[in-house]
């Protein structure tokens, strides 16, 4: 049986990563956009994060995300095997002129002058409209909050490993 997923297509996350850096005005480091594509994917995810100031107004919309036929046993493991395809997706993006590979090398994702066609603008905006209150959460106070920290992203979601980060 074959069965796809969209966390391992590069060209989906090629579209999710998009569909970020359109609300995304500021450059962002590469392990946040990662952090915040995961949950673009599974957004019933974003329910086992350790709350911050805010976060309940978004949980009823996140409680329609719960699809009881996509259960995410390990999220560690699932998120480390995304990786690799969400690292291709930006070295694609980097290729068509999307995003400074001079950044990407800094380990930062900064979006560059080159406008991308209207018809894909035109999906990544209908794709957003879809998803406004999923978004509005990743795209706001999740791109907003430290990578760092003991109350940084890192923290609160438990995805990456933070102990030995310096602060």
């Amino acid at each position: 049986m074959l069965v796809y997923n969209p966390a391992y297509d590069v060209y989906h996350a090629m579209f999710r990563i998009l569909q970020l850096l359109d609300r995304i005005e500021s450059t962002i480091e590469i392990d946040k956009l990662r952090i915040l594509d995961f949950y673009l994917v599974f957004p019933s995810e974003l329910l086992e994060i350790k709350a911050f100031r805010g976060f309940s107004k978004y949980e009823k919309y996140l409680e329609n995300e719960v699809n009881k036929y996509e259960r995410v046993i390990n999220r560690k493991r699932l998120f480390y095997n995304m990786e690799s395809i969400q690292i291709e997706a930006l070295k694609g993006l980097i290729s068509y002129g999307v995003i400074s590979g001079e950044a990407f090398r800094n380990g930062k994702v900064e979006k560059t002058d080159i406008k991308i066609s209207e018809n894909l603008l035109q999906k990544i905006r209908e794709a957003n409209n879809r998803k406004q209150s999923i978004l509005d959460l990743i795209t706001g106070p999740l791109a907003n909050m430290d990578l760092y920290g003991h109350l940084g992203l890192k923290v609160r979601t438990n995805l990456l490993e933070f102990k030995y980060d310096t602060v």
